[in-house]
């Protein structure tokens, strides 16, 4: 805390305005590129101190260079019947980064995760937990809540904050599914209206889950799948396909699959895998010389493990040249964006319907967070020669999407609110950082 006071304070003798960054991992949405050229980046990511594990509440304190893999091996290490709600965002992302951005996790919206929040405003003075106010087995204190003040804001520098944990279960499994758009969401929706999910189902288009299935082999072979491997490992690769998790106790877990299956619609078809039952049939299948089957099921091991609390960088491989931990050193660029929509497969159709009308390369994953909302999240792929144009096309796209009536779940760095709906914002940014020192133009404060 008290270097980066200095550093703040040496920033406005200077005038020089601050860009932090936890780990600059927020892939897709601007990584660590501030929003306004001269800004210079304060780079958090030495910050990774992991402390003050709580049983008792199921927290833990992390800092904003805490990754996803270093969380993990902690807990393996000193607490392995604990877990954490992980991303794909990869091994190297921040935890508490991704959180304040609004990520999605596999358990639920990162967002709900953190709390306890230890703030440096820009004047150098200091918001977080107070004893008599806070406790830490609560999120909120008594009065005043101050933490939703910096999801996706720039009014302050995060640097530390509470991490809920949970319990792992007798039965930590997962739920595979694939079918037409209209009959999955159809299904989803059943299976949340009824009580049987409780965490976020992620879809993929065809579109993704072709680029998923090459990079999933690429990453287990160690080389480029030809198509007809690709196919042969991945029949399902032409439909929508999806993984939502299901974990308690085993016999609870046993009646909640019996219910889905017998409520899913036609059409759809649905799996349930375990950690167990894809080490066996994969062992099984080797043995018996059917080499792409088996390959298939270790190939998703690393994506299906995301719903169990294990987190990897599987989720990033369906990036074209993704290579070394880092998609910005990926041979094309991936722009992402989003769109709030009910659980309705029409209107989400519509907001992808936008995208495609504006930038022909595009990707499509939908998260069902429960029987009221999904988000649409869509990929712009594009080559170096096409960087402006995808740019200004997303733009576009963002606007379209506003006049539809389907608002943005989470925005880019450098996307600023809906016209007019900021000025509360701007009232509390000029209050807070008169100076515009911290993050100036992000979000559009």
């Amino acid at each position: 805390m008290a270097a980066v006071r200095e550093v703040l304070r040496e920033a406005a003798r200077r005038r020089a305005p601050l860009w932090p960054v936890s780990r600059g991992c927020n892939w897709g949405y601007g990584s660590h590129l501030p929003a306004r050229d001269g800004t210079v980046v304060l780079d958090l990511s030495e910050l990774k101190a992991i402390s003050d594990l709580d049983r008792a509440s199921l927290s833990v304190r992390i800092e904003p260079g805490v990754t996803q893999g270093a969380l993990y091996a902690f807990l393996q290490a000193q607490a392995p019947d604990l877990t954490f709600n992980v991303t794909g965002a990869g091994l190297e992302t921040s935890v508490l980064g991704n959180a304040l951005e609004r990520g999605i996790g596999y358990s639920g919206e990162k967002d709900q995760d953190v709390y306890g929040l230890e703030v440096l405003l820009a004047d150098g003075s200091q918001v977080g937990p107070v004893a008599g106010r806070h406790h830490r087995s609560r999120g909120h204190p008594a009065g005043l809540s101050l933490d939703p003040l910096f999801f996706q804001t720039s009014l302050g520098i995060v640097l530390g904050g509470r991490l809920r944990l949970r319990v792992r279960q007798e039965a930590e499994e997962v739920v595979v599914f694939q079918g037409s758009f209209p009959e999955v969401i159809a299904s989803l929706k059943r299976f949340y209206d009824h009580g049987l999910l409780r965490d976020p189902a992620h879809l993929a288009a065809p579109g993704r889950s072709q680029r998923l299935g090459f990079g999933l082999l690429r990453e287990l072979w160690k080389r480029d799948p030809s198509p007809e491997e690709v196919n042969r490992c991945f029949p399902e690769q032409n439909t929508y396909s999806g993984i939502v998790p299901l974990c308690g106790r085993r016999r609870v877990v046993r009646a909640q699959w019996g219910e889905m299956r017998r409520l899913a619609v036609e059409g759809v078809g649905l799996r349930r895998v375990s950690p167990g039952m894809l080490g066996f049939a994969s062992r099984w299948l080797s043995r018996l010389g059917l080499r792409y089957q088996a390959a298939r099921l270790r190939a998703l091991r690393p994506l299906l493990s995301l719903c169990w609390g294990e987190p990897s960088d599987i989720g990033l491989v369906a990036l074209d040249g993704f290579s070394g931990g880092n998609p910005d050193r990926a041979s094309r660029g991936a722009l992402y964006g989003n769109a709030v929509t009910a659980v309705d497969p029409l209107e989400s159709q519509k907001g992808a319907d936008i995208v495609r009308r504006h930038w022909k390369d595009s990707a499509f994953t939908w998260a069902v967070l429960d029987s009221r909302c999904m988000i649409t999240v869509y990929t712009l792929h594009f080559g170096d020669a096409e960087r402006e144009a995808a740019h200004s096309a997303n733009q576009n796209i963002i606007a379209e999407l506003r006049q539809a009536g389907l608002a943005q779940y989470r925005l880019n760095g450098d996307t600023p609110s809906a016209p007019g709906s900021d000025s509360v914002g701007r009232l509390i940014k000029g209050a807070l950082d008169p100076d515009g020192l911290i993050a100036p133009g992000k979000y559009g404060l």
